[in-house]
């Protein structure tokens, strides 16, 4: 476990993070975020992704460019994207 309080790594803990996340900037959904939702269909407006990009950046410790958000467009997709952008980063066993 790491300091995240959940494997960064794996894309279905990283998805359920990001699921939690991202509500967050929802309080008026009236349901759960569905990971294979098309983000634009929620109505995010471009400050609340980048905002939420910053989060991401924040929490996992790498830089996430703003549009990952639409390049990735659901969370299932992003989730599987930043879970490889972290696995470059981790150091690999010898």
């Amino acid at each position: 476990m790491t300091t995240y309080g959940f494997d960064p790594a794996a894309p279905s803990e990283l998805q359920s993070w990001l699921v939690e996340r991202l509500a967050e900037y929802l309080p008026d959904l009236g349901e759960a975020v569905d990971p294979y939702r098309q983000l634009g269909e929620y109505g995010l407006d471009s400050i609340a992704v980048v905002a939420f990009a910053a989060d991401v950046e924040e929490q996992l410790g790498i830089a996430v460019d703003p549009t990952a958000i639409w390049d990735y467009p659901t969370v299932s997709e992003l989730a599987e994207y930043l879970a490889g952008e972290l696995a470059e980063r981790r150091p690999q066993a010898a």
